[in-house]
């Protein structure tokens, strides 16, 4: 008789913090990766806890009951490219997310920036880089982690940390996670080929403010 070995397919524990919304294009992307039949997926969208460091704690401790090789951390409202885990995982990193951008005033003036940091003076500042590249910190928006980091990080890995004593100057539970993950050893990466979309609510005056921002760089480099 011949013995088949089974096919080994990367698990991953796929959790989505939410207060019980999740984009549709979120269930698109879960069931081509279901379908695929290339990885055994867990899917935990855990509902209605906040503030967010404690629902990212609740998916760490709920993560190591589990057998999976990998923690997922997805926002509800970010949508990634749809071979976003196997660009990840074939990566071979401890901590890499895929790009997601944010809008915030950056240099005077509203602008896309990831949420991909490096340190520098006076902080962690945005890193517009290409490709896979290192850097300091990272949004968990979506973001693959190797078992061996959630074990290695200890309880309470996620916390909001402020360190000026009116509270208005600290990390947010993301950034502090880096920062405990980078203390045990681990390195932290972002994959600038994998631009996940990212639903906010914005005003159309600063729509039109970036399209004249992006128009006048494209005309000083044309």
């Amino acid at each position: 008789m011949i013995s088949l070995k089974p096919i080994y397919r990367p698990s991953i524990f796929l959790a989505i913090p939410t207060l019980g919304v999740v984009s549709t294009a979120i269930s698109v992307r879960l069931l081509q990766w279901v379908t695929s039949g290339k990885y055994r997926i867990k899917y935990f969208p855990l509902e209605n806890v906040r503030p967010i460091d404690k629902a990212r704690n609740v998916c760490h401790r709920e993560f190591l009951k589990e057998d999976y090789d990998y923690l997922f951390f997805l926002d509800g409202r970010v949508v990634p490219q749809v071979d976003v885990l196997d660009k990840l995982i074939a990566a071979n990193k401890d901590i890499v997310s895929s790009t997601v951008q944010t809008l915030q005033a950056f240099e005077g003036a509203p602008r896309l920036v990831p949420v991909a940091m490096r340190k520098a003076e006076g902080g962690f500042k945005p890193h517009f880089g290409e490709g896979l590249e290192r850097v300091d910190a990272t949004t968990m928006a979506c973001t693959l982690i190797k078992r061996k980091v959630m074990e290695a990080v200890g309880k309470r890995a996620f916390q909001h940390t402020m360190i000026d004593e009116w509270g208005t100057t600290g990390y947010s539970e993301d950034f502090y996670f880096c920062e405990r993950a980078r203390g045990a050893g681990f390195e932290i990466w972002n994959d600038y080929t994998q631009l996940a979309s990212h639903f906010k609510d914005t005003d159309m005056k600063t729509v039109n403010d970036l399209m004249v921002i992006a128009y006048k760089e494209g005309k000083d480099n044309g």
